[in-house]
């Protein structure tokens, strides 16, 4: 039976997938990658990965070796070795992804050159922003995605 959160949730990823916007590139191959790790109970090959899901290969490996460095992925080198989940996929939210590859820190508003005077309104509303999107993402997980990819053909 589904709830209004669940129904709502399954509404809001209907919207997102019609708009066709999956967000930068890498955040979306990242959560395409893990969708496919979490339905595995093996190891999986980068390059089988990036075949299903139409990435780059070479491109794909920087990302899943950044997620290595994480608590999110684990990998194994070798002839039978692979990427996995570290954690269950109900454990693992899309914010802790989308943090785990920004690299980019945000730009503190004492480092613009205060030419209007609103640099630190600007500052502050790009932080709130960002934590409002952040607290959006923090509330799916891999398996929410995993489920909804059932649902949503």
């Amino acid at each position: 039976m589904f709830t209004i959160e669940i129904l709502y949730r399954v509404i809001l990823l209907q919207l997102i997938l019609q708009s066709g916007d999956l967000g930068p590139k890498w955040f979306h191959v990242a959560l395409r990658a893990m969708v496919l790790m979490a339905r595995s109970n093996d190891l999986v090959k980068s390059h089988h990965i990036a075949e299903i899901i139409g990435a780059d290969p070479t491109y794909l490996r920087k990302i899943l070796i950044q997620l290595s460095k994480t608590d999110l992925v684990v990998s194994q080198g070798g002839r039978y070795g692979g990427y996995a989940l570290k954690k269950e996929s109900c454990q693992i939210t899309v914010g802790a992804v989308y943090r785990a590859l920004s690299a980019t820190p945000p730009t503190p508003h004492w480092t613009v050159p205060a030419t209007t005077g609103s640099e630190l309104f600007i500052s502050l509303i790009i932080s709130k922003a960002e934590e409002e999107f952040q607290s959006i993402l923090d509330s799916y997980t891999i398996k929410d995605l995993v489920e909804q990819s059932h649902v949503i053909k």
